[in-house]
């Protein structure tokens, strides 16, 4: 599972945010999509360096990582991405033309 390979990468990346310091649009804060943003950057740049990587939002439970790293109560656990070179690279999946898609 997705679970048992992330518990082994050698680096976790964690990503948070502190809600009071995000911008907001009719009283929508704005941390979660700036924390996805920059999370995607790094994954972008991970993988165009030869690392292995993997979104996890959603898929922890928030106040066992706080506690686990001292993470402050004013901010918030968002996403965490494993990191680490991957033992094997699998092939890519098939993809379909742009003109299917358009």
């Amino acid at each position: 599972t997705i679970r048992d390979w992330a518990a082994e990468a050698p680096v976790v990346i964690v990503g948070c945010a502190d809600p009071t310091k995000a911008g907001d649009k009719a009283g929508k804060p704005y941390y979660m999509l700036d924390m996805g943003i920059s999370m995607e950057h790094l994954i972008l740049a991970a993988h165009d360096r030869g690392l292995g990587t993997c979104w996890l939002g959603g898929q922890f439970d928030e106040e066992v990582v706080r506690e686990a790293l001292g993470v402050p109560e004013s901010h918030r656990v968002v996403a965490l991405t494993p990191l680490g070179y991957p033992d094997e690279s699998p092939a890519a999946k098939d993809r379909k033309q742009d003109e299917e898609l358009v």
